[in-house]
């Protein structure tokens, strides 16, 4: 019951279907009921009939066993819509074979934050402690534009947007900015 039920398990996920302790113990139930429709029963097995009752600590051993865990979902891959990005891969596939555009005319820029001072939110302590003070997240934030062309020989210098135009550290190593990898530029939201 248990192999059959990570396949479902598998294949929800494959779907990006949420699945929560719940749906997971429902399925485990409907899933042992199929099988044990499907087995030929004796007297002794009617009367253990309902013995499986897919309960909190059954789950929580399941999970032991196959390793599944939580995870939160969030970021732009939580709200990504598939099938509209299949559809517009075959969009723009006939859009460049209509105009006779070739790899090296087709480009792809897209931006990513960095909070790069800020701590993970969550800790282990030890069995002892109750509680841990809390803290507040430092919120400093950059952001790196990346473009490159289909063909990939092609790869823009990344434009690196942060909020001091001269950041202190580079005058103190004297970092020269036009000899840095990146195009920087200032905005105090970066």
């Amino acid at each position: 019951m248990e192999k059959l039920l990570m396949v479902w398990v598998t294949e929800k996920q494959l779907k990006g279907d949420t699945l929560t302790q719940v749906i997971i113990c429902e399925k485990a139930r409907a899933i042992y009921g199929d099988l044990l429709n499907q087995t030929p029963r004796t007297s002794m097995d009617e009367a253990s009939e309902d013995s499986f009752k897919a309960s909190r600590g059954w789950f929580d051993n399941f999970r032991k066993r196959t390793g599944i865990h939580s995870v939160v979902r969030h970021g732009e891959a939580a709200s990504s819509y598939v099938k509209a990005a299949e559809d517009y891969l075959k969009t723009s596939s006939e859009l460049i074979e209509a105009n006779g555009y070739i790899l090296q005319q087709v480009f792809n820029c897209d931006e990513t934050g960095l909070f790069w001072k800020k701590m993970p939110n969550w800790t282990y302590i030890t069995a002892e402690e109750k509680i841990m003070p809390g803290h507040k997240p430092m919120k400093d934030r950059l952001t790196l534009a990346l473009c490159a062309n289909a063909s990939g020989d092609c790869k823009i210098k990344p434009l690196l947007v942060y909020r001091s135009e001269n950041p202190r550290v580079f005058k103190s190593h004297k970092i020269l900015k036009e000899k840095l990898q990146v195009m920087r530029r200032a905005n105090p939201k970066a």
